[in-house]
């Protein structure tokens, strides 16, 4: 069967890396896995006239979206159908995943509900077949005009049993042009915690339980990139890579020694409350280069309505430590939360100051569909995002109304994070951002 997937993410701000969509790879992967024959048009780096090439052999059209890309879904969509209204167009992510029936009565064919490498091929066989798309499991499609589940289906226990991310699909070439260094790996899925902004939406997407790759698994998808693109500098995008604690870490290591592997260097995401010394100490032989943490904010106040768990001091302590290691720190900062005032503002901006972070990144405050977040910002009637569509937040400069804050506050706020640190990711769009904050308050 031939299966165009789409990832749509033209006109995307290029400012910082540009990171792969490792997601659609997989999907990508178990397709041809399964002896389909697979393109992915990625509008990040290719044309929509490309998309537009690929649709005549296309027997089954698969897009990939979040909330931010998901009016850009829906183009791609109504694209596809004014050229090809007969092939069916299957769409899974986190937004179709939350917000299923909405997303379905759009136009969408179906509608892949959770973890989809599975979801994926069982839709090509049933589309293939002939047979009803609402027999298949975690999948949403309509019988007679009303919208019908498939049977549940379970998140796969043995990440190991998947295949790789197919990197062949991509033009990697362009990313490269582009900016991206650090190549990524998703070696977990899975997330023990609470907090409001992501919860419930990624439970249903992957699970409270982390699941993860062995050891020797991720050590060869490395050794593989190293080999294929030249490129020894990774980006590991999951949360949860350090609860293996100080010993997976040091077999992590001694792996890359058996599979002869050298000279990688890496990064990752962590809590500030999870970073010890002995953890460190574990990691950084193991080629660690920097942390990204999510800060969010200098308020305790704020941190306890995000339903964080961690506390400024926890903040320090973490920053600290890393420097002392010369280990390279990111910062991932909120502004405009509901309960927050300009005390907790000012808050934000001398933790970042004293955290002496190399890097920022910056986001207003914005809700997503099936989120404790997005059900509190709805029951405030703050919610200022009227079309489903324009759900962009890196675009939009006001998601939510604000409680006690004035636009001014947020931007000086955000100004002075800028200014307090030496690289600030999409510095010209937050800047751009700043400037519409302020006109539109005027």
């Amino acid at each position: 069967m031939n299966i165009l997937l789409v990832y749509p993410r033209w006109n995307y701000p290029t400012f910082g890396e540009l990171q792969e969509p490792l997601g659609i790879l997989h999907i990508g992967a178990m397709l041809r896995a399964a002896g389909h024959e697979v393109r992915l048009v990625d509008l990040t780096v290719e044309p929509i006239e490309d998309m537009d090439a690929a649709l005549p052999a296309a027997e089954m059209v698969g897009i990939s979206s979040s909330t931010a890309m998901y009016g850009r879904a829906c183009k791609a969509l109504d694209r596809i159908k004014a050229a090809r209204p007969e092939v069916p167009v299957v769409i899974g992510g986190p937004h179709a995943t939350v917000l299923a029936e909405e997303t379905l009565r759009r136009g969408f064919d179906a509608i892949a509900l959770g973890e989809g490498e599975h979801t994926a091929v069982d839709l090509a066989a049933a589309i293939a077949d002939g047979r009803p798309l609402w027999q298949v499991p975690a999948v949403m499609a309509l019988k007679d005009g009303e919208p019908i589940i498939g049977p549940a289906r379970a998140f796969e226990p043995d990440l190991d049993s998947l295949p790789d991310a197919d990197r062949t699909l991509l033009r990697y070439d362009e990313y490269f042009k582009q900016g991206l260094n650090h190549v990524g790996l998703m070696p977990t899925r899975g997330c023990p915690w609470n907090c409001l902004f992501c919860k419930p939406m990624q439970d249903r997407l992957f699970g409270r339980q982390v699941r993860a790759k062995s050891i020797p698994r991720i050590v060869a998808e490395m050794k593989n990139i190293v080999e294929t693109y030249g490129k020894r500098q990774f980006l590991f995008k999951d949360d949860t890579l350090v609860l293996g604690g100080p010993e997976w870490f040091a077999e992590f290591e001694a792996e890359q020694k058996r599979q002869g592997i050298h000279g990688v260097g890496w990064s990752c995401q962590s809590r500030v409350d999870q970073i010890t010394r002995p953890l460190l100490e574990a990691m950084k032989p193991a080629g660690l280069e920097g942390i990204a943490f999510g800060v969010e904010s200098g308020s305790q106040r704020v941190l306890n309505y995000y339903r964080k768990g961690i506390r400024p001091e926890q903040t320090i302590a973490a920053f600290d430590l890393c420097h002392e290691l010369g280990i390279g720190t990111h910062a991932f900062i909120m502004l405009g939360a509901p309960v927050e005032t300009k005390e907790d503002l000012n808050a934000t901006v001398e933790l970042v100051k004293r955290i002496k972070t190399e890097s920022v990144s910056v986001s207003v405050t914005t809700p997503a569909p099936g989120t404790a977040l997005y059900d509190d910002i709805r029951a405030r009637g703050l919610y200022n995002l009227k079309d489903p569509e324009d759900s962009d937040y890196l675009q939009n400069s006001r998601p939510i109304l604000l409680g006690e804050l004035t636009v001014k506050d947020l931007a000086e706020a955000e100004r002075a994070i800028l200014d307090a640190t030496p690289r600030a990711f999409f510095r010209e769009q937050l800047e751009d951002r700043l400037r519409k904050l302020v006109e539109g308050a005027a």
